[in-house]
């Protein structure tokens, strides 16, 4: 089994080793990666590098409120836990779509029960199916930024600075992208328009979070400009009705 991801931003190294321990005991496997405050979190987070996220919400600087705040501005579901003395930001918890709220002191089931609930929800994320050597490769298609074809050979460039090669053809998997977020900006590109900065009409590319480009063909610059508008609209739609 693939081990869940998870980030536990704790101040508290009393607790980050309680949560630790409970964590090595799970029945799932688990993979943690700890910080110590907000600060330190955002400058290592990466969209889609996490299954489940720890965060306290009481920690000097930025709280945990505030740090997933930023988060769900990015657009990123990522399954979020409140860790906290008090469920006095239950308003603001529903308000971000926190997955759950575990008191201090942590009790064992309470986390075990979370951990189920994230390996749920990372079962069931939409993804791209692909063989490589002979065998299945399963993608989630919000850690792609973009598919491009190059000769015989797809690459797919991923979040966190990933690149995977397989001897596949961009028009044979593009059908499974059918209801995500991206767009056939060129007979070479796909792109995850949820990862867009910017359209550069002068340049005719999509500039890209994380430094990359991707172009668009002259003939697709309406129907990308289009395309981008109505993500945006949607988006902004979405976090309204929050």
């Amino acid at each position: 089994m693939e081990p869940l991801q998870a980030a536990v931003c704790e101040n508290d190294q009393n607790e980050q080793e309680k949560l630790l321990a409970i964590l090595q005991k799970s029945e799932l496997p688990v993979e943690a990666s700890v910080y110590c405050c907000g600060e330190d979190f955002l400058r290592d987070y990466q969209r889609g590098r996490f299954d489940l996220v720890f965060m306290d919400i009481y920690m000097d600087g930025l709280n945990g409120v505030d740090v997933v705040a930023k988060l769900r501005e990015a657009e990123d579901p990522v399954p979020v836990a409140f860790v906290t003395t008090s469920t006095e930001h239950a308003l603001e918890g529903y308000r971000l779509d926190v997955l759950k709220y575990i008191e201090k002191p942590l009790k064992e089931h309470a986390v075990r029960e979370l951990l189920q609930l994230a390996h749920l929800k990372k079962e069931h994320m939409p993804r791209l199916l692909l063989k490589k050597n002979g065998r299945e490769l399963s993608l989630p298609f919000e850690r792609i930024l973009y598919a491009e074809q190059k000769d015989h050979r797809l690459y797919l460039y991923l979040t966190g600075g990933e690149t995977i090669q397989i001897n596949e053809r961009l028009d044979a998997v593009e059908p499974q992208f059918a209801g995500q977020p991206f767009f056939r900006c060129h007979k070479s590109y796909l792109v995850n328009l949820s990862y867009v900065e910017e359209l550069d009409r002068e340049l005719m590319m999509f500039v890209m979070k994380e430094g990359h480009s991707v172009y668009i063909r002259r003939e697709s610059m309406s129907k990308a400009r289009k395309a981008f508008e109505a993500y945006l609209f949607a988006a902004a739609r979405r976090s309204g009705d929050e």
